[in-house]
């Protein structure tokens, strides 16, 4: 390899981790988890305190979701298939556990999340 070539492969790694750590999401003390029933907000709890919530659906079945060591999971489910329930904890913004047939899906938010609302969605534009 020529001197050159190695010094392009050295500033192209350095871009390439510093890119990474600039968009891995990341949990911050401000991020909190948020429920949605049929799309809509039901509840909003902050990732930071533990505790165990029942969610009820409109249309029957309940979920119970724990938040503890910073992170959320599905700890019971009364839908059939309790795929939730399997799902990985969550901590990070953008993370989701979603429970299909009860329509309700668990998302971690960062604080500044309602800030970024009046932002356009680069896919539905809303």
């Amino acid at each position: 390899m020529k001197p050159d070539n190695v010094l392009i492969f050295i500033l192209v790694l350095i871009g390439l981790c510093l890119s990474a750590v600039i968009y891995l999401p990341r949990a911050g003390s401000g991020s909190r988890v948020e429920v949605r029933i049929n799309g809509d907000a039901v509840a909003s709890y902050p990732l930071s305190s533990a505790r165990t919530e029942t969610i009820s659906n409109p249309d029957g079945g309940s979920n119970t979701v724990e938040i503890k060591d910073g992170a959320a999971y599905m700890k019971e489910a009364d839908c059939p298939d309790k795929v939730c329930v399997g799902m990985h904890r969550i901590s990070k913004p953008g993370e989701t556990i979603v429970c299909l047939p009860h329509k309700l899906v668990i998302a971690i938010v960062s604080a500044d999340a309602d800030a970024d609302s009046s932002v356009p969605d680069a896919v539905t534009g809303k």
